[in-house]
């Protein structure tokens, strides 16, 4: 990225439709789609799929549309997961859960995760980012003053009754 100007962001262009010296603004490449493939996208570490695989489950039992890994083997399979997982987080979902743990922060995967979804709450003017506390681990930018669930208070059914409000139309949410 190259900052031009007071504080323009330009994010390199991978493709356009339109040359190079035309005179009309390029057309977004990386925009988001208007409608996304998920309701709910879930980050996650491995040792606490007990936890997330129920909720995911139960999510899906209700309607929803869930990108969890364990439900998207054979899409992901072969598929790089670097590029593929941060369209996912960054792109393709209208919220994104993350389980906060001592696992969660210090996973390489989870990190990547983490920052395409934060990439996309930064350039959002709207809650993006659905933290839920495992433990009292703290997470590299996720701020203190962003609501959270915490699990140990609420358990499953306080979460999945939590997201299904959040994303009922007219609910909860601050689209």
């Amino acid at each position: 990225m190259t900052c031009k100007g007071l504080g323009k962001l330009e994010i390199p262009r991978i493709f356009s439709s339109q040359s190079e010296d035309s005179n009309e603004s390029p057309a977004p490449t990386l925009a988001r789609p208007g409608r996304t493939d998920y309701d709910i996208a879930i980050s996650f570490a491995g040792e606490d799929r007990c936890v997330v695989e129920p909720y995911a489950s139960e999510l899906v039992n209700r309607g929803l549309k869930v990108f969890y890994a364990d439900f998207e083997k054979a899409e992901l399979w072969g598929a790089d997961l670097y590029e593929t997982l941060d369209a996912i987080y960054r792109l393709r979902a209208r919220y994104c859960v993350l389980f906060i743990s001592q696992n969660y922060a210090t996973k390489v995967w989870t990190n990547h995760e983490r920052r395409a979804a934060q990439a996309r709450a930064l350039s959002e003017n709207r809650e993006y980012l659905l933290p839920v506390r495992l433990d009292e681990t703290s997470v590299p930018g996720i701020a203190p003053t962003i609501g959270y669930i915490d699990y140990r208070e609420v358990g499953l059914a306080g979460l999945v009754h939590a997201t299904v409000e959040k994303l009922r139309p007219g609910g909860l949410q601050g689209d």
